[in-house]
């Protein structure tokens, strides 16, 4: 029989925020764990640094300018190839629970999806729990933090099993008063038992209980945090001493030479916050809510980082209960266990905050652990991609899913020294300023990023002398023939499509 399939994704992690990627301050003993007899690849890459996109991209393996969902607010198309679709054709029992995103949260209620707020106040919802998207069943989760009791499976459960409890997520109920200054940090009085969190482990566990070792599944397992807002509930939101986590790394004036809608942008972003945004969106915003730290005390930006890394250890402790039940149900040996997440966070690098356009490699760089059959212990550093998996998993578990935009880097599965690509390709389509769309390549050397609508800007770093990408040499006349080089690449590989993509029919 194949193995079967554990996918476990996060939303907005860096890939620096565990303990098995070198992170000092932060406890993740139980993806360590898997990490140690696994494989960590430390140089693997998301494509887009949106949600919906790099979701959709790690899929169906394509990137988000071929299945279509180009950013936020566009649905993928329900006919995709997908990971999901292919492992059920070979006859996996393939289930999902938790965050999808692979279709607008504020779609209108016509538009029928099961993935948006609105699809729960229609009759239909009543018993619904698949299909979708290749998941013969499902137990969905919409948003995150103060939005995900708004539609799904989570909310009706949390609706039932303690009807006032929803209030508690909001920042008004916080277990102490907020920052004046960053009204997106609180301390969650959710208990952790009603915690979305943990229904999305009890709800994998419970299909886990119900598996035999005659038939082989895939489980996709999708956590909503560390996204911000970064409020954990307790004890997770008191772990860490907001004065003993790394500071971010930035360097004084360094957004001067990058691209001005940084800083314009900061200025418009800063008329209405993450949180309002999320209980009366209004017109669209660009995705992301890129902002400065300009207008934050040092002492709430480390308040920000301590939370999220109570978010991440309360998600390991949640993957150590998946994985004791694997134990208890004899399944670790026959189960390839992936874990990964859809992109990075800014965390004050930069003397930026949350994500936007520009692609640094905190937004760019995720984790990805991968321990199981056929898998050999150690760290890869060589360039992997989302688009790629699709591609390695269908090798991995020898099944023919046709050509796709990423080559599978399966020989790097069974032996450490196997080197990966020695380079990879970045998008990002905006939803609101078309200038702001840019292509990226990133080489052992360098990462060049274009704006083709607006050719006033660029971005290019030296990775070897500047590996935290603080000094842009994109107008610098000494870099002259390595920005012509890299950029005839980009063009011949990777020419822009900056209006590819389906129909937004939603802000979000």
């Amino acid at each position: 029989m194949p193995p079967n399939v554990i996918l476990i994704m996060t939303d907005q992690q860096r890939a620096d925020s565990l303990g098995c990627t070198g992170n000092p301050v932060v406890k993740t003993p139980n993806i360590d764990a898997l990490a140690a007899r696994g494989a960590t690849f430390t140089n693997h890459f998301t494509p887009h640094q949106i949600c919906s996109p790099s979701r959709s991209t790690l899929f169906t393996g394509l990137y988000a300018r071929h299945h279509g969902l180009t950013r936020n607010g566009v649905a993928l198309p329900e006919d995709m190839p997908l990971i999901s679709r292919d492992l059920k054709e070979k006859g996996y029992r393939t289930h999902g629970v938790g965050k999808f995103h692979f279709q607008p949260i504020l779609a209108p209620a016509e538009y029928e999806m099961p993935d948006s707020n609105a699809f729960w106040t229609l009759p239909q919802s009543q018993g619904w729990n698949g299909p979708f998207y290749g998941f013969e069943t499902v137990d969905i989760l919409i948003g995150e933090s103060v939005s995900a009791t708004q539609g799904g499976h989570y909310a009706d459960w949390l609706t039932k099993t303690a009807p006032e409890a929803a209030d508690l997520y909001l920042p008004e109920h916080a277990l102490e008063p907020r920052p004046d200054d960053l009204d997106e940090v609180w301390k969650s009085a959710i208990p952790a038992e009603l915690h979305y969190n943990t229904w999305i482990t009890d709800r994998a566990c419970d299909f886990l209980e119900e598996q035999d070792q005659e038939n082989p599944f895939f489980l996709f397992v999708s956590y909503p945090d560390p996204h911000h807002p970064f409020s954990p509930p307790a004890p997770w939101c008191d772990m860490y001493d907001p004065d003993e986590v790394p500071v971010p790394d930035v360097q004084q004036d360094e957004l001067a030479s990058m691209p001005s809608y940084i800083l314009d942008g900061d200025r418009e972003e800063a008329s209405k916050s993450y949180v309002e945004f999320l209980r009366n969106p209004g017109p669209p915003r660009e995705q992301g809510f890129m902002q400065t730290t300009q207008r934050f005390a040092d002492a709430s930006v480390k308040l920000a980082i301590a939370h999220t890394y109570g978010m991440v250890s309360m998600i390991d402790d949640c993957i150590g209960c998946l994985l004791a039940q694997l134990d208890a149900k004899n399944l670790t040996d026959d189960t390839l266990i992936i874990f990964t997440s859809d992109h990075g966070e800014l965390l004050g690098d930069h003397g930026l905050i949350r994500k936007g356009p520009s692609p640094y490699r905190s937004l760019l760089q995720v984790p990805l652990v991968i321990a199981g059959p056929n898998v050999a212990a150690g760290s890869r550093t060589g360039f992997t991609s989302h688009v790629e998996l699709r591609a390695t998993l269908a090798e991995h578990l020898n099944i023919d899913v046709g050509e796709t935009d990423g080559l599978s880097f399966k020989p790097m599965l069974a032996d450490p020294n196997v080197s990966g690509r020695d380079s990879f390709f970045a998008e990002y389509h905006p939803r609101t300023r078309m200038d702001t769309y840019n292509q990226t390549l990133v080489t052992e050397f360098w990462r060049i990023t274009i704006y083709p609508e607006n050719p006033l800007w660029g971005e290019m770093f030296n990775l070897q002398n500047d590996p935290g990408e603080h000094k842009n040499l994109f107008f610098d006349s000494a870099c002259s023939v390595e920005k012509l080089a890299l950029t005839r690449r980009l063009a011949a590989e990777f020419p822009p499509a900056a209006s590819a993509g389906g129909v937004s029919i939603a802000t979000y």
